[in-house]
This record gives C-alpha cells, structure tokens and sequence, in this order.
C-alpha cells in the first residue's frame, strides 16, 4: 500500500507539512499515470475552498500536471461535491479537490478522486505514489510542445447548480413548493457564493450568516464547529429551520425552528422515513458507520429497515452503498450520502429536508421526533507513539472494557478506536443512562491510562 497517498487523502499545516513541491511532484504523477492509459493529454479538474493557502497548492499542483503533459482544468472556489459531480458528468479523467474540510485556516489538504467522481481506489494511489519523484530527483518535464496547459472555468458554478437542481427536479422536488424561510450558516467556505441561488431555485427564503470568506475565517467559531449563532438566528429571523455547513459544503448539521439541533442520525432517519412512504428506499436499506446512534438502529428495527454498517469515512460508506445497490447512507457528523449524487454534500442534503418539509407540510421539530436519540459521551486520550496497537492487547483493559460493556447489556454500548492520524485513543459511549456512561468513559480512559504509566514505571 501506498506509503503516504491515501484513500482519505493528505492533510497537513499548509505550506509547512503540506508542501508546494510534493503537490507538485503528485500532479506530474497523476498526469503521468493517467496519460499512459488515455493516449491523449489528461484533463484533471481540480477544485478548492477559501483558505489563503489554496492558491499556492493549486499553483504546484498546476504546474506539475502541466509538466507531466496534463490540462488542469481549474474550477475555482466550489465545494469537492460539485467539482466531483462535474467531473461525473463531463469529460475529466481524474480530480483534485483541495480543502481541510471543518478544520481551522491554517490547515490544508488534497483529496483524490477518479473520473467516477468517487474517492481513487487504493492501487490507483499505489500507481500514483510509484512514479512520484524522490528525494533529490527532478520531474522530466514534457518538452515546450508536449507540456500541458491551464484551463479556467468560470462557469463551473453555475453548471453545478443547474445539475443539482435538474437532478432534485426528477425526483419531483420542483414541483411548485410552498416557501419556507431557511438560515444557512456557510462557514465562510466554499459554498459562501452557491447556498443561496441554489436554494432559492427551491422556493426557500434564504437568510444567509458567515458568507464572507477572506482566507482566514474559513471554521472560525462558525459553521458545524459552532452552532449557537445559528441557533439565534433561527429564532430571532422567524425561520423555520437553519442548516450549518463546514469548509468544504459536504458535512450538513440542522437546526429546528425552536433552536434544537438534529444531527446528521436524525436526519439520515427522516429522509429514511420519507423514502419508506414514498416506497423509494432502494432495497429497503441503509448504509451507515460504526458510531451512528442507537436510537437511529432501534428506529431501523422497528421499520424493518435493512442496516449496513461500515468504517467511518466516505469511501467506506459509498463502497457500501453500490455494494449493496443503496440509496442513502449518511453518519452522525452530518456527512449523508445519496444515488446518484457522487459525494456528500450539504446542499444537496438541506434540498432533501426542505423536500420533506415541504411535502409533509411538518415543521423540523416534528420530522424529527421519528427517532429517540440517545446520549453520547466521547473521550480522547493521547498515548504515547509505541503504545499503539499494543494497549488493544492488553488483557487487563480488554476485561475491564468488557466488563463495563456487560453491565450497559442492550441498553448502552462501547467503542474504543484508535485515531488514523495521531497517537490517541477514542472512547466512545452510548445509553440511555448519561450518568452511567459518563461515569464508565472517563473509568476507562483512566484504567487505561493507569495501565499504560504503571507498565512504564515497571520497566
């Protein structure tokens, strides 16, 4: 497997750890490898959001796809769900979307999609990995006659929109809809320019908050990493429901009219019920992650509704999903998924509601008592780099989790997973009980703790 490309991505502090040079090395490998396949120069579509580094990553990820006989065809700032709707739509062999998704402006990152429009596979990144140069090695540059080329597209936007809409009208959500007065919070990122065209064409009155975006403000206190501004606004603007995005549009988290917030599980519950009255559900399932709640798989049973669980992440759920011939997957966080859109994206998802909305004539507060939601307690604890893997081993903390696992039986449960990226440990909790996991994370976390510094002082 590919040493640093992969299927999630890069991501790094822009320009420090995500350098210009090793973008630069990747976009002649991808034109490189994809070149040899078509015979002709690759077009590579290649999107962002409105950090101050985009710029700078875009430049080295041009200029190495045109040194490797490629087209970058730029398409400015959109979110990676529109550029990898494009990119299934039309005549792009490969993408790139640059964005940190929620995370803060400092952060950068690159995704890589194939001209599916769906995250690369793990041997295409093998392919791509391979041919990228090494240490003091130099790119072979195309002569001046063979090398690649620049395109702008100022329209991408705009054919976005149409697409959305055109796809959103097939299924009958066009049809002459009541008005309803939505909040947006568009984190100042990618979608600050689309929300409110897109949504208009809906029938909805949109009032939009952190559509400013100035390089820097990208997941500033806003967006789903903030959502008590939102949660004002709804009530102070009369709305009936507000939706808050991250950076990148994909991830989608809801507000009712009363301030309440529902969360990615009651949503995915929602457009579940919808499709079951409309007899749309395809296969009567559903795609959804390993920490999707409780009271999300207890709605699922009582629906007879297929559950098929999954690893976080896109392309586990989307794997799922044509695996299993699905129509909707989604996860807690508010990332949702939908035949035949290729990605995730909030706009798309805040559409769905105000579909349902809108056909049920409820307002969100009562769409989203379809479901109970249990609470959930999540702990992190940072261990050192040599403990990994090992403390999962360990047979004191696997009595001690199992013990507590047995005493929540099938009315509570636990997960504790390491993080992909870091040394440290999530333990998650869930159960109708807040005080008896509450109790039980933090007993864990501590136990495994205790483990880690009594094995070390022993040594």
């Amino acid at each position: 497997m590919a040493k640093y490309l992969k299927p999630e991505g890069l991501r790094g502090i822009a320009m420090t750890e995500l350098r210009c040079e090793m973008l630069m090395n990747l976009g002649y490998a991808v034109a490189q490898m994809i070149g040899k396949s078509c015979n002709r120069p690759p077009v590579i579509y290649l999107s962002k959001d409105t950090r101050r580094s985009g710029d700078a990553l875009e430049a080295a990820l041009c200029a190495g796809i045109c040194a490797g006989g490629g087209i970058a065809h730029c398409l400015g700032v959109i979110p990676s769900a529109a550029m990898n709707l494009l990119l299934s739509t039309e005549h792009g062999d490969a993408g790139f979307a640059i964005t940190a998704e929620q995370m803060s402006y400092e952060w950068n990152g690159v995704r890589f999609f194939s001209k599916t429009g769906l995250p690369m596979s793990v041997e295409q990144l093998d392919r791509i990995e391979s041919m990228m140069p090494r240490g003091g090695e130099t790119i072979h540059s195309r002569s001046h006659r063979e090398c690649g080329y620049i395109a702008r597209d100022v329209n991408a936007g705009e054919r976005y929109r149409k697409l959305v809409c055109d796809r959103l009208a097939d299924a009958g959500m066009l049809a002459s809809p009541p008005r309803l007065r939505i909040a947006i919070d568009c984190a100042n990122g990618a979608v600050s320019a689309l929300a409110e065209p897109l949504l208009s064409a809906l029938g909805a009155t949109v009032v939009l908050m952190n559509h400013h975006p100035d390089g820097i403000n990208i997941n500033d206190d806003c967006g789903v990493q903030s959502m008590e501004p939102l949660m004002d606004l709804v009530q102070s603007e009369c709305c009936d429901a507000g939706f808050a995005l991250d950076g990148d549009g994909g991830r989608c988290m809801a507000v009712d009219a009363d301030g309440e917030i529902v969360d990615g599980d009651r949503i995915l519950a929602i457009l579940c019920q919808d499709a079951l009255d409309a007899n749309t559900l395809s296969n009567h399932g559903v795609a959804v992650t390993e920490k999707t709640n409780l009271g999300f798989l207890r709605f699922a049973q009582q629906q007879n509704i297929a559950v098929h669980m999954t690893q976080a992440g896109p392309r586990f759920v989307l794997d799922k999903m044509h695996t299993m011939a699905l129509s909707l997957g989604g996860d807690r966080s508010g990332y949702l998924y939908f035949t035949p859109f290729p990605a995730a994206d909030g706009l798309v998802t805040i559409a769905k509601i105000l579909g349902v909305m809108q056909r049920t004539e409820k307002p969100l507060s009562e769409l989203a008592k379809v479901m109970e939601h249990d609470p959930q307690v999540s702990v992190s604890l940072r261990i050192l780099p040599h403990w990994r893997e090992i403390w999962k081993n360990a047979p004191s903390i696997v009595h001690f989790i199992a013990e507590r696992a047995a005493e929540l039986g099938t009315e509570g449960r636990i997960l504790v997973r390491e993080h992909k990226k870091e040394a440290a440990i999530q333990i998650l909790l869930e159960g109708r009980d807040f005080k008896q996991i509450n109790t039980y994370a933090f007993a864990i976390a501590d136990h495994i703790q205790k483990y880690m510094n009594d094995t070390e002082a022993a040594r």
